[in-house]
Parts: C-alpha cells; sequence; structure tokens
C-alpha cells in the first residue's frame, strides 16, 4: 500500500485502545459453524448472527444445507441481507467441496497442515479471503487479519489508509503491522468498528452508488448521443451514395437514349439514301441507255468520214 510507513503510525494509534495481547482462541467445537458465520459477516458484521440463527432453524443441519437450493437459502438470509444470492452460493460450493474431498463434512484432516499451506487450502475450497482469515483465527489459531470492503471504506473515510486501497493492499498491511497474539482482538476491534459506523457507510455507499448510477447515466446518454450521430452520418453517407448511383444510373441512360437516338438518326438516313438511289436508279439507266445510244451515233456518222479520208490518203 501507498505511504504505508505514514498509516502504520496512524493504525498502531487507532488500535492502541484493545488489549495488546490475547491468547489464541481455542479451537472452535463446530469449525461449520465458524465458517458460515465468517461468510454471512463479510460486508454484514451486525447482521450475521441473526443469518445464522435463521439457517439453523430452517435447516436441519449443515449437511442439508449442503445440498439446498441457492434460493431456499437466500431467502431464508432475506431480501434485505446484503448480497444474499452470492453468499448462499458460497455456502454450498464450500460445504459440496468438502464433501467431494471426504465424502463427509469433517475438517480434522486439515489440522496438521502447515498453516500457509491450510490458509491455501480453505481458498481452494472456495472461501474468500475474509472467510478463510476468519477461519484461521477461530478455528485453526493462525495469524490473519479478516479484512472486507467495508473495513477498508471505513478505515479509509477516517485516514487510517491511502485513499483507493484495495483489499488486498490492506490486508497484507494489517497483517505486517498486528502481531499474530494481537489478531484475534484486533479481529474483533475492527468488526465493532464496522458496525458501529453501519449507518455512515451505508449513507456513503448509497451516495456512491446514486453518483455511479447518475454517471451510468450521464455514459449512457452520451453513448445513445454518439449512436445517433452515427447512424446520422451513416444514413447521409447512404443517400449521398445511393444519389451518386442514381445520378450515375440516370447519366448512362440518358447516353443510352442519344446513342439509340444516333443509330435511330443514321438507320433512317441510310434507309432514305437508299429509297432515293431506288428511286433514281431507272432514271440513271435510261439515261445511261439515251447516253450510249447517242455515242454509238455519233460513232456511226464519224466511221464514213474516216473511211473516205483513208481512201484520198491512197
Amino acid at each position: 500500500m501507498k505511504n504505508a510507513t505514514k498509516y502504520q503510525k496512524k493504525i498502531k494509534k487507532f488500535l492502541s485502545g484493545i488489549r495488546k495481547s490475547a491468547a489464541p482462541p481455542p479451537v472452535d467445537p463446530d469449525p461449520f459453524h465458524v465458517m458460515i458465520d465468517a461468510i454471512l459477516a463479510a460486508e454484514a458484521p451486525n447482521l450475521s448472527a441473526k443469518a445464522l440463527e435463521a439457517l439453523q432453524k430452517e435447516f436441519v443441519d449443515f449437511n442439508e444445507l449442503r445440498v439446498s437450493p441457492v434460493k431456499e437459502i437466500a431467502d431464508t438470509l432475506g431480501r434485505d441481507f446484503p448480497d444474499a444470492r452470492r453468499k448462499a452460493e458460497e455456502i454450498t460450493s464450500v460445504l459440496n467441496a468438502i464433501f467431494s474431498s471426504r465424502n463427509n463434512l469433517r475438517l480434522d484432516y486439515v489440522e496438521k497442515m502447515p498453516k500457509r499451506d491450510l490458509r491455501r487450502h480453505l481458498h481452494e475450497l472456495g472461501l474468500t479471503p475474509f472467510a478463510a482469515a476468519v477461519m484461521m483465527i477461530e478455528v485453526f489459531g493462525g495469524h490473519a487479519i479478516p479484512v472486507d470492503q467495508g473495513l477498508v471504506d471505513c478505515l479509509e473515510i477516517d485516514g487510517y489508509i491511502e485513499p483507493g486501497s484495495s483489499i488486498e493492499e490492506v490486508h497484507a498491511f494489517l497483517e505486517r503491522i498486528i502481531l499474530q497474539k494481537q489478531a484475534p482482538a484486533a479481529h474483533e476491534f475492527f468488526r465493532e468498528y464496522v458496525a458501529k459506523n453501519a449507518k455512515m457507510l451505508a449513507k456513503k455507499r448509497k451516495a456512491a452508488a446514486a453518483k455511479a448510477e447518475a454517471q451510468a447515466a450521464a455514459e449512457a446518454k452520451k453513448a445513445e448521443a454518439e449512436a445517433k450521430a452515427r447512424a446520422a452520418a451513416e444514413a447521409r453517407k447512404a443517400e449521398a451514395k445511393a444519389k451518386a448511383q442514381a445520378d450515375a444510373k440516370a447519366k448512362a441512360t440518358a447516353e443510352a437514349r442519344k446513342q439509340s437516338a444516333r443509330k435511330r438518326a443514321a438507320a433512317k438516313t441510310a434507309a432514305k439514301g437508299a429509297a432515293k438511289a431506288t428511286r433514281r436508279a431507272p432514271a440513271r439507266k435510261k439515261a445511261a441507255r439515251k447516253t450510249t445510244r447517242k455515242t454509238a451515233r455519233k460513232a456511226a456518222k464519224k466511221a464514213p468520214r474516216k473511211a473516205s479520208r483513208k481512201t484520198k490518203d491512197k
């Protein structure tokens, strides 16, 4: 986390009111009780006890809870319970993962695991980092500081962490500065701290949700305007393209008509010429015959003269 040294002093001062040492909690006789409570307590530390009680009244045991429909579990938690469906899914998922691996609902097989491997295994079963950390403290006596978004938001509002820090960053930061023997007391302190600030946190989240909704609406409106602008531009482009195609087609049609008219005119002229030539052909033949006869007569007249000239010359 950014500026960790700066905030380390603030956190230690903030935690100075709790017990500086606490004996590790005894192993809970029913680790599944702790597990379900841990799942429910994330983001709802002041509601988990009542929700767990409702589950215990509705379902005979944890095995029945394991095989129950998610919707039925969520309905038992109630509509107002934060993230009810997701938590119902986590409960059935984790219980079924344990049952599938051992064919029973027992966790004694993990007791001899090294703490690091144990924590990783809890994550592999499907527990969130918050619930896994609660299990490490309250069931297995390990070192962990459970951190959910509610704790992050409260610490940020009060100036104990860098604004914008993630759950993972705050989790690592707190586990580094809080000793293992102080972890159980610190967890209870943080849980009460978030519960006390529940109203303030709900008000902040409501304001953030309203801001996000307004931002989303503005972005949606902007996206809609941009979509309309793009659609209008595409329509104009398509219209211009269609007009250009229509103009080209009209031009081609006009040119084709001109060519057709020129062909018809040429054909008409040729037809007229042929008709005229046909009409003049007899007259030309007659004139040619007349010219031929005239030429023949002239030649006949000249023939005796040439013969008399030849006789005289002899």
